[in-house]
Parts: structure tokens; C-alpha cells; sequence
């Protein structure tokens, strides 16, 4: 759907699944089949030099229709990361934020005031929940987008946007599903992970702790590839899995892994991941899947 703006807007509508974890139930409903494709901007961690803000472009293409490309998160180098790689912000349909952390949001003042100043088009925002989309303007955007002559600019000023569905936890992508689900990264902050797809899927976790039972009921629930936050080494009070920690992971479920959002010093490492069985995701790779698709 396209706004008076000539923005695209996507529409809400909730799906058959029930709240928070629960991803143990299967589909009885008719499958249809979707292509998808993960091409990373950026891999690297908050603080990388070498391979940029872990973001990734999602594009989603029914059978026999038109793609739409997601950009999951917009951190810092994210900007400079989509030039880099040929692409514009028309490009974008909309883009998802997984939490309010610099290296997944910071990118988004550029985003707005090119829209609103360059592009007369807004950007649309896919947020997880209602206090993320309060606080993202409230203790972020706020302080350097509010100015705007005669009267103080809002967020609608800037983006259009919407919310998960509280109930399914889901949101529509051009006819797919897409579930959010909660993270555990820093205690206190909400965060959130996307479930890509039904059975088959794929996940993509961005910023979490470790956690083996949720990574064995992926598996279980038909996901293919596991796109996964990875610390290279292990530190105490840590918020990010770690590899010492995947690495206890049975052979099954790490074959699924990709790991991402890893530090600078990933060469030293690279030897010891590929023996373990994962993979690395790539700075400007392309990744493609096709996912199974519920009604929506």
C-alpha cells in the first residue's frame, strides 16, 4: 500500500499463532512458497572498524510477484554501508528495529531527514512493541530531529510506522509473516529476534545471550538457517552469545548457523569456526531461501 507521500506502507493483520514462545505448534493450514534473500551491509559488532554495523537487507518475493526489501536494523555505518553497496534509500520498502541500541538505530536520523528534506517520502518503521516505539523517539530521535521551524516535528513528521501485533506477536511483509520474539540481551531492555517464514524458516536473532533450548526448538520447528549473534571470545557479565558457547551446540543445530555482529579479530578465529561446523555471514553476501507461508 502506498501513502499520499509515496511511501510504502505495510499493513497489519494479525496471524494464527499463539503469543511469545510459543513456536512448538505446527501449521495445519495450506502452505504457499516464498523466496527470500538476506544480503548483509554490515557483520561486524558495535564497535567494528573492518566490517561495519550488522544489518541486513531482507528481500521477500512472492511466487510469481514483486519483491519487497526489508532493512533489518540501521545502525551507525549503516548508511554509508547501503551506498557502499549500490543501493539508495528508495530502495527500501521498510525497515524493522530490533532494539534501541546505537549500532542498530543510529542510522535512522539520516533515513528521516533524507525523506522528509531530500525525498518527500517517508521511511516506514516495523518496531516490535509500543514502549520501542515511544522510547525510540522520546530518548533517541528526539534530540536532534524535534526542530523544525514554526512548531516541534513529532516522529510522524519523519516516518510512518506500526507495530507488531501485541497478540500474534507477527507483522505482514509483502503477503509473508514475520514473527518477533523476545531476546534476552541486556537485562532490563527490550529486544527482539525475527522469525522469518513458517516451516521451512529462518531466524535471525540479532543481538542476544546464549540460549540452547530456544535454538533446538528452532530446529525442531523447521529452521533451516539460524542467523546468530556470536561474541568471539567469553567474557564474565557478557551480552552477547559467545562461540565458546555455540560450540556446545549439537553438530545438528551449529550446521544451521551463520554466525554475525562478531568483533574485528574474526581471521583469527575463522579456522576454528569452519572446524566447528558453522558458517560466517558475509559482508555482501547474498543468502537465499525459500520459506513456507500461512495465510495471512
Amino acid at each position: 500500500m502506498v501513502n499520499e507521500k509515496g511511501a510504502f506502507c505495510v499493513k497489519i493483520e494479525k496471524g494464527a499463532v499463539d503469543p511469545a514462545m510459543d513456536i512448538q505448534r505446527p501449521q495445519k493450514q495450506t502452505m504457499s512458497a516464498f523466496e527470500v534473500s538476506l544480503r548483509f551491509l554490515g557483520t561486524g559488532s558495535a564497535f567494528s572498524k573492518k566490517y561495519g554495523n550488522t544489518s541486513a537487507l531482507l528481500t521477500v518475493t512472492p511466487r510469481g510477484g514483486v519483491s519487497r526489501t526489508l532493512l533489518i536494523d540501521c545502525g551507525r555505518t549503516t548508511p554509508d554501508d547501503l551506498a557502499r553497496s549500490g543501493y539508495v534509500w528508495t530502495d527500501i520498502d521498510a525497515i524493522f528495529i530490533s532494539h534501541l541500541h546505537g549500532d542498530h538505530i543510529y542510522g535512522l536520523e539520516e533515513a528521516g531527514f533524507m525523506g522528509r528534506y531530500v525525498l518527500n517520502r517517508k521511511p516506514h518503521l516495523i518496531l516490535p512493541d509500543a514502549v520501542i516505539a515511544a522510547d525510540l523517539w522520546e530518548h533517541v530521535l528526539q534530540g536532534t530531529m524535534q526542530q523544525g521551524g514554526e512548531r516541534d516535528l513529532t516522529i510522524d513528521d519523519y516516518f510512518t510506522w506500526e507495530t507488531a501485533d501485541p497478540d500474534s506477536l507477527a507483522f505482514s511483509f509483502n503477503g509473508l509473516r514475520i514473527r518477533v520474539y523476545r531476546t534476552r540481551h541486556i537485562e532490563n531492555k527490550r529486544s527482539y529476534g525475527l522469525i522469518i517464514g513458517d516451516r521451512p524458516n529462518i531466524v535471525y536473532t540479532a543481538d542476544t545471550l546464549f540460549d540452547e533450548e530456544q535454538l533446538a526448538a528452532f530446529a525442531a520447528q523447521g529452521s533451516t538457517a539460524i542467523f546468530h549473534d556470536c561474541q568471539l571470545l567469553h567474557f564474565d557479565n557478557q551480552v552477547h552469545t559467545s562461540l565458546d558457547q555455540l560450540e556446545t551446540l549439537d553438530a545438528s543445530i551449529r550446521a544451521r548457523v551463520y554466525l554475525m555482529h562478531y568483533g574485528d579479530n574474526l581471521e583469527q578465529f575463522e579456522q576454528r569456526i569452519s572446524g566447528g561446523g558453522f558458517r560466517i555471514a558475509t559482508r555482501h553476501q547474498t543468502y537465499q531461501f525459500e520459506v513456507g507461508a500461512s495465510p495471512v
